[in-house]
């Protein structure tokens, strides 16, 4: 899931010059595989889905996914470590709540760049009995600042994240960022990617290390289609994941 942030987050980019106000739903498939600094391999099924709404500066944004996890219990699906290990099994079931509200504080297309402020919420909704998530919420403040130039998009973020402590063990709160690139092929194809990095939440785990690659096709005037890979550079990150996105703007 928070490989689909992350594509979320640079689309967002790429379209922030679209002040008209409106309502987006998005609907998505995603596979990933990774052991996450254990001895067993997570292998996470995710149906994401999105509820947007953008209006002038302002835009908020609710998410959640329906997962099929199979792995020991000692990592959630976004790879943060638990203290449950046991035999591995295979368990569904609703992800978290994640609720953000994103504000346009400096407008590109008047200025040298855009920038953004985002705050976002991660309820801890998830079944803790399923190791789906943490049962903790997490709280993040992020900026990303963007330069459109011509057919090119870059991006680059920055934010500070305050993680809920689960049972048994003891989260960080941590810094993370990303930097990326959007370029637009034709009207209606563009491609990108990104990489994304942050601290590690325990002091025996490690840092996220991974990158992203993209292909958007625009299907109509509203609907939009993303297909991605990921490949990760740590034990904290998926060793692959892939999936896509279908977007449709009301």
């Amino acid at each position: 899931m928070r490989i689909v942030a992350s594509l979320c987050t640079l689309l967002a980019a790429t379209a922030a010059q679209a002040a008209d106000a409106y309502p987006a739903v998005s609907l998505g498939l995603d596979y990933s595989s990774g052991k996450y600094g254990s001895q067993t391999t997570t292998e996470t099924w995710a149906l994401p889905l999105s509820l947007k709404y953008r209006t002038d500066a302002w835009s908020v944004r609710v998410s959640t996914a329906w997962l099929r996890v199979r792995n020991a219990g000692n990592v959630t699906p976004d790879g943060d470590p638990l203290n449950t290990p046991g035999n591995a099994s295979t368990t569904e079931g609703m992800g978290d709540i994640t609720a953000s509200l994103t504000y346009n504080l400096v407008d590109e297309r008047g200025h040298w760049a855009g920038l953004d402020i985002s705050g976002k919420i991660k309820f801890g909704t998830a079944s803790t009995s399923k190791s789906l998530g943490t049962g903790k919420n997490d709280y993040t403040l992020q900026g990303e600042l963007f330069k459109p130039m011509d057919k090119w998009m870059p991006f680059l973020s920055l934010g500070h994240k305050w993680k809920g402590d689960p049972d048994s063990i003891e989260y960080r709160n941590v810094w993370l960022g990303s930097i990326g690139t959007d370029y637009r092929i034709k009207p209606t194809l563009s491609f990108g990617g990104s990489f994304d990095w942050q601290q590690a939440v325990t002091s025996t785990s490690e840092p996220i290390s991974e990158a992203m690659l993209y292909l958007n096709f625009r299907l109509n005037a509203a609907s939009r289609l993303n297909l991605y890979a990921v490949g990760g550079f740590s034990h904290a990150s998926p060793d692959w994941g892939s999936g896509l996105i279908l977007s449709h703007r009301f």
